[in-house]
């Protein structure tokens, strides 16, 4: 029973703490205010035009993006192909602006000319609309990253497409923002042909060696999670209240490096001691989680348990209703036909390497395989870490000027 009540606990804390990776103060231009800005709030505060968009999935969901077209005097180049930039799982558009101009990939991107998008899946603070049902609903949670994938992304890249009059545009995801891109190009081929590159960061589709030591206890005890789950219609982890924000400034002080939300972000997602900051707490805090469903972080648990890349699994009497056989089809990497480009870090706790080699290994147009060079980077480092551009980004760009029209 004790191991029953940490497993859930430990959910909980994967919820508040996922994105947790801190940096030094001086490479930083954000402020503790941020923390309860919005995307258009925080680009519109440090000078970048972001107009909103919504859409909506061919089951019903309404999605907000976030769409970045310059700053100050400077407009995007037409002549370039938009980038699309994918948030994680409990993340949101936030993700690739919190480190702030000069720092942040989607500032980086504007600054150099190129049309930038932001989405926001199904389930997070931006996209909590369904023509007709409500977030108080346990039909509007009724999904996971596979519905993410084979309705949100679709829409996404062809209102993107059609509002740009592009034919194809650049991604890159982070993450689950890699595993939908995966099950899209697997499950809807037809859009292999709109990516001129994909890049995942973190990617995640085999998660077979998963190493931490606090969601291996999770996995442990999945099935008596999901009963509860099930059970008490547990089907929504919903964004984080303000009043943790308070709560967070006496567990986690700015002045001990080595306090509680560091740590346990270290026995999540790996420890990088020289690149993190307990200043970026707060901020962090404001805007991660930013929601999603149950379903969502029960999917990822059975990749682990199963070490299989394949849909969700309802158990083997439900599985013969859903999908006409006892266990869950797996995912068709054959079919991901697109160009990526894959990078990962050697200390990463969730995309480990034994798992990112067996992905590679499958992808039919693979031209880089990017282990990072810094021994401890790892899960989260990718989004927030204070040498991020110089280890990363800059790389990331030079591929998408090599891979334009």
């Amino acid at each position: 029973m004790w191991s029953l009540v940490i497993a859930i606990s430990l959910l909980a804390l994967l919820v508040k703490l996922e994105a947790f990776v801190l940096l030094d103060e001086k490479s930083l231009q954000v402020e503790d205010a941020d923390a309860k800005l919005s995307t258009v709030e925080l680009a519109t505060k440090y000078g970048y035009r972001i107009a909103t968009h919504h859409i909506q999935t061919d089951d019903g969901f309404l999605l907000e993006l976030h769409r970045i077209t310059g700053s100050g005097s400077t407009m995007y180049d037409k002549r370039l192909p938009p980038v699309l930039l994918m948030h994680g799982l409990f993340a949101s558009s936030a993700d690739w602006v919190l480190l702030g101009p000069g720092n942040a990939l989607a500032y980086l991107l504007s600054d150099m000319g190129y049309d930038v998008w932001l989405p926001n899946v199904r389930g997070n603070r931006y996209s909590r609309k369904h023509i007709s049902y409500t977030p108080n609903m346990n039909k509007f949670w009724d999904f996971s990253w596979h519905e993410i994938a084979t309705y949100d992304l679709p829409a996404i890249i062809d209102y993107t497409l059609n509002v740009t009059s592009k034919e194809k545009l650049h991604y890159i995801g982070h993450s689950q923002g890699t595993t939908v891109f995966f099950v899209m190009c697997s499950e809807r081929p037809e859009y292999n042909e709109k990516i001129l590159l994909a890049q995942g960061l973190a990617p995640i589709a085999f998660m077979e060696h998963m190493n931490s030591p606090l969601l291996k206890v999770m996995v442990q005890n999945l099935d008596a999670i999901s009963t509860i789950a099930d059970f008490f219609s547990l089907n929504e982890f919903k964004p984080i209240p303000s009043v943790v924000l308070e709560v967070a400034k006496y567990l986690c002080p700015q002045s001990k490096p080595d306090n509680l939300c560091v740590n346990i972000l270290f026995q999540i997602t790996g420890a990088n001691p020289d690149q993190v900051d307990p200043k970026m707490v707060q901020l962090l805090l404001g805007h991660i989680p930013a929601g999603s469903s149950t379903k969502q972080i029960l999917h990822f648990a059975q990749e682990v348990r199963s070490g299989l890349f394949q849909q969700y699994d309802y158990g083997k009497l439900k599985n013969m209703f859903v999908y006409n056989q006892p266990e869950p089809p797996v995912y068709n990497l054959s079919e991901v036909v697109a160009t990526v480009s894959l990078h990962y870090g050697p200390y990463d706790y969730l995309s480990v390497e034994e798992d990112v080699l067996r992905l590679a290994k499958q992808l039919p147009n693979l031209v880089e395989l990017n282990r990072i060079d810094m021994e401890l980077f790892n899960h989260l480092d990718f989004l927030i870490a204070k040498d991020v551009k110089e280890i990363l980004y800059d790389k990331l760009i030079s591929n998408i000027e090599q891979y334009n029209y």
